[in-house]
C-alpha cells in the first residue's frame, strides 16, 4: 500500500497508458485491428472527457487521423504517423500535468489545429491534382466529415475563448475604474 501522502494515480492514467500502447503499436504496423482498437479507446475517452473542450478537440483529432489512417493504411500520408504522435503528447500533457494553465493547454491545442489543417492539405493537394475532374476515391467523406466536426469543435473553442476574453476585459475595466 501507498503511503498516506501520496496522492492516488489518477483514473485517467491507464486508458493513456493504453492509448500510448496503441499508438506505438500503429507506428510499428497499422494492422485493421490495431486501428480499430485505438479508435475504440478515443471512443472511451471522449466521453470520459466530453466536459472539457481542450481535451475533447484533442481526442477529436486522433480519431480523424486515426480513420484516415485506417482508410488508407500504407497510402497514407507520411506525416500522419507523426502527427499522432505530435496530438497524443499534447493531449498526455494536457491530461497529466497538474501545473498546466487552461491557456497554455489552449495554445497546444491550436498549435496541434494548424498542423492538423496543414497535413490536411496536403493530403487533398497530393490527392486531387485536377480538383473539378476525376472521381474521389472511397473514404473521403467519412474523413471529411470527421474533420468537419473538429473544425466545428475549434470555432466553438474559438467562440467561448473570445466570451472569456471580452469577460476578462470588462472585469478589467471595472477594475480600472475604481
Amino acid at each position: 500500500e501507498p503511503p498516506a501522502d501520496t496522492p492516488p494515480a489518477p483514473k485517467t492514467d491507464l486508458p493513456l497508458k493504453e492509448l500510448k500502447s496503441t499508438i506505438l503499436a500503429i507506428d510499428w504496423e497499422i494492422t485493421d485491428d490495431v486501428l480499430e482498437t485505438f479508435i475504440g479507446q478515443l471512443d472511451g475517452l471522449l466521453e470520459q472527457f466530453e466536459d472539457d473542450k481542450v481535451i475533447h478537440t484533442l481526442l477529436k483529432l486522433l480519431k480523424s487521423l486515426g480513420k484516415y489512417v485506417r482508410t488508407h493504411k500504407s497510402k497514407a500520408h507520411p506525416d500522419t504517423i507523426k502527427r499522432i504522435m505530435a496530438v497524443y503528447s499534447a493531449l498526455e500533457e494536457s491530461v497529466s500535468n497538474e501545473g498546466i494553465s487552461r491557456s497554455e493547454k489552449e495554445k497546444m491545442l491550436l498549435e496541434e489545429v494548424r498542423q492538423f489543417q496543414r497535413l490536411k492539405a496536403l493530403i487533398v493537394a497530393s490527392r486531387t491534382p485536377y480538383v473539378a475532374s476525376g472521381p474521389q476515391k472511397p473514404g473521403i467523406s467519412e474523413e471529411m466529415s470527421g474533420i468537419d466536426s473538429v473544425i466545428k469543435a475549434i470555432d466553438e473553442l474559438k467562440s467561448m475563448m473570445a466570451k472569456e476574453l471580452g469577460a476578462i476585459r470588462e472585469e478589467l475595466g471595472q477594475l480600472r475604474k475604481k
